[in-house]
């Protein structure tokens, strides 16, 4: 498909097919949902300045970097601590005191140990975990190789294994 000037139609289709991918993505990066979504706007935005210049074939690794690029000026500019939010264990009639407990604390220390994780190990191992993106299709949205997500991946579950072994 060719970029035109005014492609408004070529634009909403990339918009629709991509922005759910770089949400998550800026998710993963600052851990803030609003932010995330302040930022993929300007992802949107950047990406509408210079349809131009984008080739198709490049287009989801470039939305990607433009992602990127944008969590770290924002981060710079204002020395941005990545905090996840825990709301994954509900509490239940069923489960007790003690074992609600149990889990909101293994989930402290899993998404603690997640935040500790280096950049590209987490945004891959999230990627994978919490998208269910398989590794080539990781690849393709970051611009990498296979091989490179595999070992970013691998990376990611020995560190976590580690550093969950010493709390259980």
């Amino acid at each position: 498909m060719r970029i035109e000037k005014n492609g408004k139609q070529w634009f909403k289709e990339v918009f629709d097919q991509n922005y759910t991918y770089i949400l998550n993505y800026l998710f993963y990066l600052s851990g803030d949902t609003e932010l995330s979504e302040d930022l993929v706007q300007d992802v949107f935005l950047q990406l509408w300045e210079k349809r131009d210049e984008v080739k198709q074939e490049t287009l989801r690794p470039y939305l990607f970097t433009i992602a990127r690029n944008s969590f770290l000026k924002n981060k710079r500019r204002q020395k941005y601590d990545m905090k996840f939010r825990s709301n994954y264990f509900e509490r239940t009639e069923n489960e007790s005191p003690e074992f609600i407990l149990e889990m909101k604390e293994f989930d402290k220390k899993l998404q603690g140990a997640i935040s500790d994780l280096p950049e590209k190990s987490r945004v891959v191992f999230l990627m994978n975990r919490m998208d269910e993106m398989t590794y080539r299709e990781i690849a393709e949205n970051l611009g990498v190789g296979v091989k490179a997500v595999e070992k970013q991946m691998s990376r990611a579950l020995a560190i976590l294994r580690k550093k969950l072994e010493k709390n259980i």
